[in-house]
């Protein structure tokens, strides 16, 4: 009897007569292409075989054409007729292996699919799926205890799946569990595609793990999931909801030879996890937390904010200034920064609700008339006597207006104004801590800048914000010019959003209805400061001298004591800033304070850093801005690019100076880290946002009726995963091919030699990504080293979804159409800003070395290798030529010992042809190695008077081809040959005309027509 055979009897019968020990087989799978078979660890495919049948005829081998390894596993590959899939019917598929033969019994057509499901790891359940008939991958949906979720597209790459598959690979997904299915008790999964069901069976997370702290700050320990995967597990360092680090998961012996998992121990790296971090496993947002790290600082001062909240804080006074003392004298001395493992921290006290004590705004006066008028117009509505009443302290202010406006605003007698005049300049230290010693009783305090416009109720609010719970020492309103509490973005200032006034903006974030937000320190322009917690901290302290840091200083204090400072997320204060200071001097006294102040708390920094990474007012800066922006925005143009500078960025920078419908909202988008910064034009406004929130205030824009559509001018920088869901279909899309980082991984055509490389085919061009490639491809980095496969497919699945594809040249739009296939391609030339008549140049006749320009930023691709060797060998041969670079280069060391090679330096593009005027040249040099798709520099050449010389590839040839302007020269690495062109191009270049640019720039709409008319023309 056969193998195959006794089994089937085995199956028919029941009987059993042994139990065979695992096989080579770990599974077996049938998908639109193939069958597919994973085996075991360390098995070997000796004895592995496929049979299959359709219907009642009999079975067929199905030869393996193909065994390979990915990530570890070893993998059988079958060819399968695709007829067997082209209509209804019933396959049978066995897996025959020593000892054993699994039957699979498969129906196949509309609606049916193979659902592989891998198992659950990290919360997330992960497999892939494959339609068994010529339909399109559908999409899939997690179940849940018999809850269906939402649809989710397949598209994560599956590289097993790569031969043959009709998606080339991308047929993955990954379901996020629900947080109801992480709690620890069992739930039914599955997952549904189409009219096919694969269930997983039950599932309940059971996290085995140990944590250690190690000094000062490194974090070690080990963690898996005895009901998951055995994998790497991300451990994720979370502050206030937003992930600030990374660990995974990797093999140790002892842990290994305990619980039999290959992959469970972690490490953060000393410094990399601030205070008030926690550890966890599983998708952002609902992961399961497994530690919570406090800094010994931090709790020290929840040991005293627990005495704060007690009982009234005069009664427990005494112990928490016990427990300062200890913080400065033994905890602080160290650092402070030790980790320790801790409970959860407690919830927050109930509001309270009680009606705030009066308040006295103190406004120091020095100088800045303008700013005072403006800030003091805003303040005064706001005063009622026996509420609200101000100090105005002018502190001994040089200018003679300021004080005749002052004793003009005294004598109009406004109920609750005070206006007071220092004898000698005080500083503001000084005016401030003056003003504080005139306060009554039981009254708060406001510290106002004079350079701010506050909005109407902003006082309210802050009093509200500060005595909503009991403990608050201070509250900071939202500006644009309030570092961490800056709105925009932060932390660098900005202009008011759409130059609004304050009121609007003030009611854009107070719609948004947000609670108030911890931070790490009050930020001074414009502080509410609880009376209570003014008692015991006292006044600033006289130390900071005429001001900066004194105000943290003061809460730093206060939080030693138990007291916190919150953020009134919905109040708003244009603040100017630097008024009373010069530049200079206000930098000099900021660095020299801050300094002090680090020295003396140093924690401070690293509890800001890590306010600024988590970023918790990132969803109200997206609230504020949907209800802000539609108010002149109808159309949103998303420009995607690189934010490395270069061609692409110039060609963003003319298209936002571009005439446009003053509704018409052009966008810039970069990478920033692990975040996206979003420049927009019209708003004037910068924004740094997490790529979910980008997402988000896109679809809420949309909701409002702004009309989007995006603009990529780069695909590196960005995750695939981001890309997916961007450019899902909602919104259409242009591509501008400014280089070739479609196809190339070093974006320009260029090989080891810094050479072009003539393009071979994709498997002799990973060679180029062995040793990795300089630019990040997001996640797509991963999918260059087994080959170009995946990343290929990635890039022309984006390429062949766009509404238009443009090409600033028939150069670059050929290019890519032979490689990838693509047609329609639209030919326009980047829009070209009208240029200042070109002074008129002598063309006579000159003797002597002749004298090249280049121009701009000379790196590898623009040729430097080459111009290196050319100048070292015009100096051996003594040949009459010298090279003037304006610009940098790869190398200045390597260019510096050149005699016949001066560098300029960097410059600013306007000052290139005085720069040209000073270097005389004979013309200009474009000495790049692969074919560039547009060149600047040429037009900049050109528009400056000169003529160009030029390699005869890509789109400068193009350009000078067919408007004359230059000579072009044999493309060639022979130096010899080129300098023997380069001799010879004074004399040749002495007859030629130098092109006239347009001269008007084409409005965004006339730019966008050409794209549209040209679009049928391309390549």
């Amino acid at each position: 009897m056969t193998i195959l055979k006794r089994a089937r009897h085995l199956a028919e019968t029941g009987r059993r007569w042994f139990v065979p020990p695992p096989g080579p087989v770990a599974w077996g799978r049938l998908y639109n292409c193939g069958v597919l078979v994973a085996l075991n660890p360390g098995a070997e495919a000796e004895g592995v075989g496929l049979t299959l049948a359709r219907g009642g005829e009999g079975e067929r081998d199905l030869p393996v054409e193909r065994r390979f390894v990915e990530d570890g596993a070893t993998y059988l590959h079958a060819a399968l007729d695709p007829a067997l899939l082209a209509g209804p019917g019933k396959l049978r598929l066995t897996v025959v292996e020593p000892g054993r033969a699994d039957q699979q019994r498969i129906v196949v057509g509309p609606g049916r699919h193979t659902l592989h499901l891998d198992g659950v790891a990290e919360g997330v359940l992960e497999g892939w799926v494959s339609a068994l008939s010529p339909e399109p991958l559908p999409a899939v949906r997690l179940i849940v205890d018999g809850l269906e979720g939402e649809p989710v597209r397949p598209g994560i790459y599956r590289p097993e799946l790569r031969y043959g598959s009709r998606e080339g690979g991308w047929n993955g997904f990954r379901l996020h569990l629900p947080a109801f299915a992480l709690d620890g008790a069992p739930h039914a999964l599955a997952v549904r595609a189409g009219d096919t069901v694969a269930a997983l069976g039950t599932y309940a997370p059971q996290l085995r793990l140990s944590l250690h702290v190690e000094a000062p700050s490194r974090v070690t320990g080990w963690v898996f999931d005895a009901a998951g995967l055995d994998r790497p597990t991300t451990v994720r360092a979370v502050l206030d909801g937003t992930p600030l680090a990374e660990a995974v998961t990797h093999p140790r012996p002892d842990i290994l030879a305990r619980f039999g998992r290959r992959s469970a121990s972690f490490a953060f790296p000393p410094g990399s996890l601030p205070p008030g971090t926690d550890l966890a496993v599983g998708p952002v947002g609902h992961g399961q937390v497994i530690g919570h790290l406090r800094g010994s600082i931090e709790l020290a001062r929840g040991e005293a904010r627990a005495l704060l909240l007690r009982n009234d804080p005069a009664a427990t006074r005494e112990e928490r200034r016990a427990v300062r003392d200890r913080i400065v004298a033994a905890i602080r001395p160290g650092g402070g920064a030790r980790l320790v493992l801790s409970a959860p921290e407690p919830p927050p006290p109930p509001e309270g609700g009680r009606l705030p004590p009066p308040a006295c705004v103190i406004v120091p006066v020095y100088n800045g008339l303008a700013d005072l008028r403006a800030c003091l117009a805003s303040l005064l509505p706001q005063l009622a006597p026996g509420r609200v009443r101000a100090l105005v302290i002018d502190d001994a202010s040089p200018d003679p207006a300021v004080t005749r406006y002052l004793d003009a605003l005294a004598a109009e007698g406004h109920p609750g104004l005070t206006v007071l005049r220092n004898e000698a300049n005080l500083g503001f230290v000084g005016t401030v801590n003056g003003g504080l010693a005139l306060l009554e009783p039981g009254e708060d305090c406001v510290l106002v800048n004079a350079d701010t416009v506050l909005a109407p109720r902003a006082l309210e609010k802050l009093a509200r914000a500060c005595h909503r719970i009991p403990g608050i020492a201070s509250v900071t309103p939202l500006s644009n010019n309030a570092t961490i509490l800056g709105f925009p973005g932060m932390p660098e200032a900005q202009a008011p959003v759409l130059g609004l006034p304050p009121e609007a903006i003030d009611a854009a974030l107070e719609a948004a209805a947000p609670a108030p937000v911890t931070i790490p320190t009050g930020v001074g322009f414009c502080l509410y400061l609880n009376r209570q917690a003014l008692d015991e901290v006292g006044a600033l302290s006289p130390e900071w001298g005429r001001g900066y840091c004194e105000e943290v200083d003061w809460c730093l204090k206060a939080r030693d004591l138990g007291w916190i400072h919150v953020a009134a997320t919905d109040t708003y204060v244009e603040h100017e800033g630097s008024v009373s200071f010069g530049k200079g001097e206000r930098l000099a006294i900021l660095a020299e304070n801050h300094d002090r102040l680090v020295g003396r708390y140093p924690e401070y920094q690293d509890e800001v850093d890590a306010f600024i990474a988590a970023d918790p007012l990132h969803g109200l800066r997206i609230a504020a801005l949907v209800r802000l922006l539609p108010r002149t925005a109808r159309r949103l143009t998303l420009h995607l690019g690189h934010g490395l500078g270069g061609g692409a960025t110039r060609y963003v920078n003319q298209i936002r100076g571009l005439a446009r419908a003053p509704e018409h909202e052009i966008g810039h988008l970069a990478p920033a880290g692990a975040r996206l910064a979003l420049a927009l034009d019209a708003a004037g406004a910068t924004v740094t946002l997490r790529p979910e929130g980008l997402l988000a205030l896109l679809e809420a824009l949309e909701g409002e009726g702004v009309a989007i559509d995006l603009h990529l001018n780069a695909r590196f920088g960005y995750a695939s995963s981001f890309l997916d869901r961007l450019l899902s279909g909602r919104w259409p899309y242009v591509v501008t091919l400014h280089d070739f980082q479609w196809y190339c991984p070093k974006v320009h055509l260029v090989d080891g030699r810094n050479f072009y490389c003539e393009e071979p085919p994709p498997d002799v061009c990973r060679h180029c990504t062995v040793r990795g490639v300089t630019h990040d491809y997001g996640d797509q980095n991963a999918l260059m080293g087994g080959g170009l496969d995946g990343w290929l497919a990635t890039n022309e699945r984006i390429l062949r979804g766009a509404r238009r594809l443009v090409a600033p040249s028939r150069d670059t739009a050929e290019r890519y159409a032979r490689r990838l296939g693509l047609t329609g391609i639209a030919v326009v030339p980047h829009p070209r800003a009208a240029p200042a008549p070109a002074p008129e140049r002598p063309r006579k006749p000159r003797a002597g070395a002749v004298r090249v320009a280049l121009v701009g930023a000379i790196g590898h691709h623009k040729g430097f290798e080459l111009v290196v060797a050319l100048a070292e060998r015009a100096a051996r041969e003594r040949r009459p030529i010298a090279f003037t670079v304006i610009g940098n280069v790869a190398d200045p060391h390597r260019a510096s010992g050149l005699g016949n090679l001066a560098v300029t330096g960097s410059y600013d593009p306007g000052d290139l042809p005085r720069l040209l005027a000073e270097a005389d040249p004979d013309y200009v040099f474009l000495s790049s190695v692969w074919p560039e798709t547009y060149s600047y520099v040429l037009s900049e050449a050109w528009a400056a008077g000169y003529p160009v010389v030029a390699f005869d590839i890509g789109a400068p040839a193009e350009r000078i081809r067919a408007e004359g302007g230059g000579l072009l020269i044999p493309f060639g690495r022979d130096t010899g040959a080129v300098l023997d062109a380069l001799v010879a191009a004074r004399g040749q270049l002495a007859e030629v005309r130098i092109p006239a640019l347009p001269a008007a720039v084409p409005s965004l709409a006339a730019y966008e027509a050409a794209i549209e008319a040209t679009a049928g023309e391309g390549a």
